[in-house]
């Protein structure tokens, strides 16, 4: 999936992070002048219903406006989030793009809402088909935070992959 990023692969992380930063951990709770992360985003679910069955996660990123401001490489994600529809996932029955936003969308049903954390796995050369999306309910990705977090993981490889698997 990196990919599809061609020259601007480098901006991927920044791409993440925003992602990560717009669900993140409460900062604290209770207090309206620090609300953000993912109490922040449960409001707006509520009040707008950014996230809902049958609307794309690249829909949802447009709406939210999480990716860069340079028009090519907002582009280059957006083609990158919607190709999620082409990966399998690691759920029953749902694509990549509606593994993630299904598994959101219940988060943002639980009792207690997760923040989300979204990172990548390399497809290790394996083809569209065979490079799931990964989805983990509970998990805790970021070692120096003893907070559990819903983990979406996007497939990606390099530019330099994908040429060799088209040419093999």
């Amino acid at each position: 999936m990196g990919y599809f990023m061609g020259n601007a692969d480098i901006f991927i992380p920044d791409m993440l992070s925003q992602l990560n930063l717009r669900f993140a951990p409460a900062q604290a709770s209770g207090d309206r002048a620090l609300l953000g992360g993912i109490e922040e985003m449960t409001e707006i679910q509520k009040e707008f219903g950014i996230f809902k069955p049958g609307r794309s996660l690249e829909q949802s990123v447009r709406a939210l406006n999480l990716m860069y401001s340079n028009n090519v490489v907002k582009q280059r994600w957006l083609t990158l989030i919607a190709a999620l529809a082409k990966h399998p996932s690691n759920r029953t029955g749902e694509n990549g793009n509606q593994a993630i936003v299904n598994a959101i969308l219940e988060n943002f049903g639980a009792a207690s809402v997760l923040p989300v954390y979204f990172t990548s796995h390399d497809m290790e050369g394996q083809k569209v088909q065979e490079s799931p999306v990964l989805i983990t309910p509970k998990g805790r990705p970021v070692h120096y935070l003893e907070v559990d977090y819903l983990v979406l993981s996007l497939p990606m490889q390099s530019k330099e992959a994908a040429a060799r698997m088209r040419s093999s």
